[in-house]
């Protein structure tokens, strides 16, 4: 029997969005088994639910005919999605963002889950296959980070396609933000942090400006990676956060963000750089969160996102 199709009053053919028995069997012999999930308890939202709108004020019936124009004329190229200094979100934007997180941890979410992302990180750092990734101490440490929070990003996208992962600059807001402290919500997430954060340990202007005059990529990749910068902050928020498992730590991504930032800020400064050595090619691992290559993650405007 053909699948079923909508018709508009134009008298164009619209495929719609239901699957066929056959095609719902192929997807329960090809699901993945089930995983472990990140327990993490939902915190009560601090702005009203009604204002976590996903809609434009104004749509029209071929918007809810065909919903992938919609997504498309919002936010496909050369529309980016904008990743905003923490220090300028709403108390929405906060809200937006938090509760993604905590949906993609929730028990019954679909894969891949938060835990997904959390192990892939663990493995990165506490086995010999996952040490092979390059993730730390090499040159793919940046590439393999950028795909990392794209692909996270592209995760909560799909709980709410307003939300982008925000971050921290540690240099010029030198404490851990406010609305990724409260006691209650570590608590409820599952995370603990250290108890002498030392914000005077960070980072200066002085050495960010030193570093971002280096111009070979090498030199800046290690020194970036290293401490202060990179593994210090790890180091000074300390609990999960200094573990191989700090993702499961929302703060981490506030953090590898404006990682992430500095090396695109970098990119901007240093065209002719060549990124060495000559691994362009190289798939990043592991599959099936990530799956591009070197060379597919070195442009953040080809991965829809820049920064304000």
């Amino acid at each position: 029997m053909p699948k079923p199709r909508l018709l508009t009053k134009q008298g164009h053919i619209v495929p719609d969005w239901i699957i066929s028995s056959d095609e719902l069997r192929q997807l329960l012999r090809t699901e993945p088994k089930p995983r472990p999930l990140q327990r993490m308890k939902r915190v009560p939202l601090k702005v009203p639910k009604n204002k976590l709108l996903i809609w434009p004020e104004r749509f029209n019936m071929r918007d809810l005919i065909r919903p992938d124009l919609l997504f498309c004329r919002i936010y496909c190229p050369p529309r980016y999605r904008i990743r905003k200094n923490q220090k300028d979100l709403s108390a929405v934007e906060w809200a937006r963002f938090i509760h993604a997180i905590e949906s993609l941890a929730e028990s019954d979410i679909p894969s891949p889950t938060y835990e997904e992302f959390v192990d892939i990180h663990d493995r990165a750092m506490m086995t010999s296959e996952g040490m092979m990734w390059g993730a730390h101490g090499g040159l793919k440490f940046l590439p393999w980070h950028r795909e990392y929070l794209a692909k996270l990003e592209a995760r909560l996208i799909m709980i709410n396609p307003l939300v982008s992962i925000p971050y921290w600059n540690w240099v010029e807001d030198r404490a851990i933000p406010a609305q990724l402290s409260d006691p209650s919500d570590l608590a409820a997430w599952n995370i603990t942090r250290g108890t002498s954060f030392n914000s005077s340990l960070l980072a200066t202007a002085t050495q960010i400006s030193t570093l971002m005059a280096s111009a070979d990529f090498a030199g800046f990749s290690t020194t970036l990676e290293a401490s202060p910068f990179h593994n210090r902050v790890h180091i000074l928020v300390g609990g999960t956060m200094a573990t191989s498992r700090s993702p499961a730590d929302p703060l981490f991504w506030l953090h590898h963000a404006f990682i992430d930032k500095l090396w695109a800020d970098w990119q901007q400064t240093h065209p002719g750089a060549v990124f060495n050595p000559p691994n362009t090619s190289d798939t990043l691992q592991p599959p099936p969160i990530m799956t591009r290559t070197v060379a597919q993650v070195l442009n953040i405007q080809s991965l829809g996102y820049v920064y304000a």
